[in-house]
């Protein structure tokens, strides 16, 4: 081989290599929620690095946000409740898996009342305004059903988070199923209420990460990295509060002391719980199947819940 070629072979090697070391980030759609905010310091203190991932966190408006940005193949997964990884695939997207249980919400999820309205069942014939096609629809149908009413008795309003304040301010509606940070501005303004919180309906608001099949297929340690990743986040977190909190409260755009009242309305979960939620899984696609069957009834997708496809990640299937 004469040395001009060699030289080139070289070049062509050299960029070969670079080019395996640059591989493009995994783009991960996430919205504001507490329970998030551990993947954001995971981010923020280069824990995804250290592991060896290239993780990209989208920051959106809302659950429906995440939602749209995965249908529409903006991203390779999601952060999000049970009901929006379940809709995905019904409505258009890719076939996933979750990945991760980052929480339960045990009374993050709330409705929140303008003054006068002190119990769910006053919600017949009000204006309530909700994430229709999302997380908000699934916890008003809950919250209706526990007080003896039905999606009928009210009239919905789809409203998504960043505008619930204003249209409460406004009279437009009379109650918001909300979350925080927009739950715990709506409830600085004096006369408004919680008349219901997901801890009336425990473990039954699952908070996931999800990542399309495809992008598993094509990162096989990505599970196993991520979710080293996340028990960095909650070991630096548990290590150095004073910071982390502060750090992840800013994001939130509420104080300190606010966010670490939002987490007495969570159960986090470390890797050792993650490991045993999702040894079998079989608890978690029953969840799935339950969320199913509700979004069918509140018309959010149509599909046959009996012959839905197994979304959990299962390490050896």
């Amino acid at each position: 081989m004469g040395y001009r070629a060699l030289i080139i072979l070289t070049l062509f090697l050299l960029l070969q290599g670079c080019e395996k070391q640059s591989s493009p980030p995994i783009k991960l759609a996430i919205n504001p929620w507490p329970g998030y905010e551990f993947l954001y310091l995971a981010d923020k203190k280069g824990f995804f690095k250290d592991v060896g991932l290239n993780i990209q966190l989208l920051q959106l408006v809302s659950l429906a946000d995440t939602q749209r940005a995965y249908t529409k193949g903006q991203v390779d997964g999601l952060a999000s409740t049970l009901i929006e990884a379940v809709q995905a695939q019904p409505l258009g997207g890719k076939p996933l898996k979750i990945v991760l249980i980052p929480d339960y919400s045990n009374g993050g999820d709330v409705i929140i009342s303008a003054p006068g309205i002190t119990e769910v069942k006053q919600l017949k014939g009000k204006r309530v305004g909700a994430e229709i096609a999302s997380l908000g629809i699934y916890v008003l149908e809950r919250a209706l059903s526990k007080a003896g009413l039905t999606l009928a008795d009210v009239s919905l309003v789809n409203i998504e988070q960043a505008q619930g304040e204003k249209a409460m301010q406004d009279a437009h509606i009379d109650a918001f199923v909300s979350y925080p940070p927009v739950s715990v501005t709506l409830l600085r303004n004096e006369g408004y209420q919680k008349i219901f919180g997901s801890d009336e309906i425990p473990r039954e608001i699952i908070d996931t990460v999800s990542f399309s099949e495809e992008i598993i297929d094509k990162n096989p340690d990505l599970v196993e990295k991520f979710r080293q990743a996340w028990q960095m986040a909650l070991e630096y977190a548990n290590s150095n509060k004073d910071e982390s909190y502060q750090l992840m409260a800013q994001r939130e755009g509420i104080s300190k002391v606010e966010f670490i009242a939002t987490l007495d309305d969570l159960i986090i979960l470390d890797i050792e719980e993650q490991g045993r939620l999702f040894e079998e899984g079989d608890d978690l696609q029953r969840a799935v199947i339950d969320v199913c069957k509700t979004m069918v009834h509140v018309k959010s997708i149509e599909v046959d819940c009996n012959s839905y496809p197994d979304i959990i990640y299962r390490k050896n299937k």
